[in-house]
């Protein structure tokens, strides 16, 4: 409650405050200021005028004007009189009724103005504009043919300032494109009658972020003990010549084969080794050798259990 009475405190302060700068205005010889009851441009039937964001006032508002000192080209700040929110338009012609000012639809929505609204319409100086950065409302204006020529024309034909802000429309044949000021330099309004101004464009109202795209899976390299058609070399249990134990593998998946195995896979390899040793395939025991009575040395070189695989 009471932060809604401040504001409406403040707000009444700054409209006595307009009104006493209005008084003051009146009684100078140095710029010129009026209120007028505002109506849509599309009344007077003129075609592309409302596009821009020139305004239609009054003659006696031109007399009024050669009676005091402005500045030319004329420029003029427009201010919904009920919120003193404003924005700055120029000028198309005076040919208007008396106490009324007819604007442009962009303007009147940018300043929340209805039909015979109470406006405040002061004259103004605007610096050249140096930069401009514009954002389009859809995609498709990117894609016109040559953008600095249609900016140009429409520019020059219907909008001679442009504040931040403001939206201002661009027209090529039957397309309609829709621009929204979101900064401008050396100020936040600018003239853009007889300037080199560059022009920037942020990315469109429109425009939808691609998916990122997804990773692609990388497959596991195959085991080494897997490499014959994914089935291991040696499925047997493993002893080293030590007699510490041996870190065991899985067995193989059921259903595999040992069909057509070659002569390499008979090879023992022993951990801690420097080498091979052939394991001669399953056949019938040998017979123990005697020499002079004696069995034959080589026979005692292995006396422990014999594994075959």
């Amino acid at each position: 409650m009471e932060a809604a009475m401040a504001g409406s405190s403040s707000m009444h302060w700054q409209a006595e405050e307009a009104w006493q700068a209005y008084l003051r205005q009146q009684r100078s010889r140095i710029g010129w200021a009026q209120y007028l009851r505002c109506r849509p441009m599309a009344l007077l039937g003129k075609a592309g005028a409302d596009d821009g964001n020139r305004v239609v006032m009054p003659a006696s508002a031109l007399d009024r004007i050669n009676s005091v000192l402005v500045e030319y080209p004329l420029m003029f700040r427009v201010q919904n009189a009920a919120t003193l929110e404003a924005t700055n338009c120029g000028m198309l012609e005076f040919g208007a009724e008396e106490g009324f000012v007819y604007v442009p639809a962009l303007t009147m929505a940018r300043l929340g103005l209805e039909e015979d609204d109470l406006v405040l319409m002061t004259s103004t100086s605007l610096p050249k504009a140096t930069s401009v950065k514009l954002r389009p409302h859809t995609m498709d204006f990117l894609g016109a043919k040559d953008l600095k020529q249609l900016l140009e024309f429409n520019v020059r034909l219907n909008t001679p300032c442009v504040t931040v802000g403001d939206t201002i429309a661009v027209a090529e044949g039957g397309r309609r494109y829709l621009l929204d000021v979101v900064e401008a330099k050396p100020a936040d309004a600018v003239s853009t009658l007889e300037t080199d101004c560059e022009v920037d464009f942020a990315t469109p109202l429109d425009y939808v972020q691609p998916p990122a795209p997804v990773p692609a899976k990388v497959a596991a390299a195959p085991c080494q003990d897997c490499a014959h058609g994914g089935e291991r070399r040696f499925v047997g249990v493993g002893m080293r010549m030590d007699g510490k134990p041996v870190e065991q593998t899985p067995a193989p998946a059921a259903g595999s084969s040992g069909k057509g195995k070659s002569s390499s896979e008979h090879v023992l390899r022993f951990f801690g080794g420097r080498g091979s040793v052939a394991v001669p395939p399953p056949g019938p025991k040998m017979a123990k050798k005697k020499v002079d009575g004696k069995e034959d040395k080589e026979a005692k070189w292995f006396t422990g259990q014999k594994y075959t695989l």
